[in-house]
């Protein structure tokens, strides 16, 4: 090496108020799912900068619901618009079949891409993150400008500094001051800043496709320094329950099935769905990561019907999530317990019985499980700990791009990353910044270890799961 891993530690101690406007600037750029461009080009020029071979490639739709017919999803801004079959979802046909007319596409929202070319020899890393965010509304929630970057109390305020800005410069710092420092590693080292994360993944899923791998990836989510090794699936779904529209004295005139709101019902599929969860919940859990934690999360978020108060509802629409642990089952499995229970609810009473609850799913999230011996990971745990950073393997508990990569990718994937999951969609979102500043040291000081050292560890062992879905997980 014509430089050597202390002068880039020193260079990013040195330069703290640097890494500290470069975050500030960066998030007061607004990059909402959607609105990525902007942010993207300031990323590319840094990267560039640095001496990495910067490309930026729009995701290519077409040619991922080709290659991942049942992971790929459609760039809406929220998928929850498109009602369909899950056999049919998202495939290019049910797509072109339900008249949904898109609301995004990729036009001027690349996903960057920037490698630095090792020496040759060394281990390669993959450094992952998502540059959009979630909308700021409700806006009269903040107390800080959600576009301010504003500092107090050592905290920096404003939308994606948890999610996941804060993770993901500091993976490209990491990088500028090893380069700055002619720190010369063996391995190659590939920064991805991808698109549309919040709403799909499927810019992660397209570099994918496209071919990308490494011996090892860092996905830059916020776990607070730890290293997550797995993370929970999302199953999106949709239950609508049907009534009998009439007036008060349909009821009045002993006509007690002509005149059933679907309010009424609506209790009974609601019980159905938490006791659900309490089933998976209560289940003994003999994985020691998972020991003490819900597996399954049951999310009801939104209740629509009815037109007026005295007329009964011949409609309710209820929709929500359910998230679950990898060893509660695959989504198949989780899909399947779904409809079961819907099923009984129905068969219980007399008027469901007759004019059932129909359950739709919308879109899912696959989980994602590895080995707590990932060589990866455990090389992660022991760099942090070599540097008095006493974090621990964890299991992730949010959903993020790791799914593609590993599932998909067969890459040995870790999720690590300043901030805490806690804040993100938040109004009020924030990160320590002291957090952020050791991220990019502890950073440094893993790349320089890891990409040059040569690769002897057979990977695919300490995978599990790496497959085109969650299926076995």
């Amino acid at each position: 090496m014509t430089g050597n891993i202390e002068s880039a530690l020193q260079l990013a101690i040195k330069n703290r108020d640097r890494s500290i406007a470069m975050l500030r600037e960066f998030v007061r750029i607004p990059s909402l799912t959607g609105e990525e461009g902007a942010a993207q080009k300031y990323l590319a020029v840094i990267l560039e900068t640095a001496g990495a071979n910067v490309s930026m490639e729009e995701p290519d739709v077409a040619a991922m619901f080709d290659k991942y017919p049942h992971i790929a999803q459609y760039p809406t801004h929220w998928q929850h618009d498109l009602i369909l079959p899950y056999e049919e979802l998202p495939t290019m046909e049910g797509l072109e079949s339900s008249g949904l007319e898109p609301v995004l596409n990729y036009d001027d929202r690349p996903n960057v891409v920037g490698e630095f070319k090792g020496t040759g020899g060394g281990r390669s890393l993959i450094l992952n993150g998502h540059v959009d965010t979630v909308t700021v509304e409700p806006r009269d929630e903040w107390t800080f400008d959600p576009f301010g970057a504003e500092i107090e109390s050592g905290c920096m305020y404003g939308r994606g500094t948890s999610d996941m800005k804060g993770g993901l410069l500091a993976g490209i710092l990491a990088m500028v001051y090893l380069a700055e420092a002619k720190v010369q590693l063996r391995g190659d080292v590939t920064v991805e800043s991808v698109v549309n994360e919040e709403h799909s993944g499927n810019g992660t899923l397209d570099l994918v496709r496209r071919g990308y791998r490494a011996d090892g990836a860092i996905v830059l989510e916020p776990t607070s320094n730890e290293v997550a090794i797995r993370h929970a699936g999302g199953l999106y779904w949709q239950v609508t329950i049907p009534g009998c529209a009439r007036a008060p004295g349909a009821r009045w005139s002993g006509q007690t099935l002509e005149g059933v709101s679907a309010i009424e019902k609506l209790p009974i599929v609601i019980e159905a769905l938490v006791n659900l969860e309490k089933s998976y919940n209560s289940k003994p859990v003999d994985d020691l990561m998972e020991q003490g934690r819900a597996i399954f999360s049951m999310v009801i978020g939104r209740v629509s019907g009815g037109h007026y108060e005295t007329v009964s509802a011949s409609e309710v629409v209820l929709r929500g999530g359910a998230y679950f642990s990898p060893i509660a089952g695959d989504v198949r499995e989780i899909m399947t317990s779904m409809a079961a229970v819907i099923d009984r609810a129905n068969s219980q009473d007399e008027f469901l019985c007759d004019n059932p609850a129909r359950l739709q799913f919308l879109h899912h999230d696959d989980a994602m499980r590895q080995s707590q011996q990932l060589p990866l990971a455990v090389a992660l745990r022991n760099s942090l700990q070599e540097r008095n950073c006493n974090s621990n393997i964890v299991a992730g508990p949010f959903a993020c791009d790791a799914r593609h990569l590993v599932n998909q990718g067969g890459i040995p994937t870790v999720i690590f990353g300043p901030g805490s999951g806690t804040q993100a969609h938040r109004p009020n979102e924030h990160i320590v910044v002291e957090e952020f500043l050791e991220c990019i040291e502890h950073l440094i000081a893993f790349i320089a270890s890891w990409c040059n050292e040569e690769s002897e560890q057979d990977f695919d062992d300490a995978i599990l799961g790496a497959s085109s879905s969650s299926s076995g997980i």
